[in-house]
């Protein structure tokens, strides 16, 4: 072979070479994409996952708020129904005495 037959050979084999890159580069360059785009969406679900979970912890104050209300409510009511109970008691006991004198 000559310098140019080997020049020309080497030309091809570098030429093939480098082709057999840039395909292998273009498929992770491919790849990279992808994992890009499923970290951004790995970020905003942890997001997400931040915000619902801050959703919630108000969510659960706010009903044990409330069902601290509504026990206080329960027991007002039960204290007032227990006052007008006695208060009941106390005037059929004024009449049953004004009708026994009768």
């Amino acid at each position: 072979m000559t310098d140019s037959a080997d020049i020309k050979s080497a030309k091809q084999a570098l030429e093939q070479a480098v082709d057999s890159l840039e395909a292998g580069l273009g498929q992770l360059m491919t790849r990279m994409k992808t994992l890009e785009a499923s970290a951004n969406d790995s970020d905003a679900f942890r997001e997400d996952r931040v915000k619902l979970a801050g959703q919630l912890d108000e969510m659960t104050a706010e009903a044990e708020n409330a069902k601290q209300k509504l026990a206080a409510r329960e027991a007002e009511f039960t204290k007032i129904t227990q006052e007008g109970e006695a208060e009941l008691e106390r005037i059929m006991g004024v009449v049953r005495g004004a009708l026994d004198k009768s």
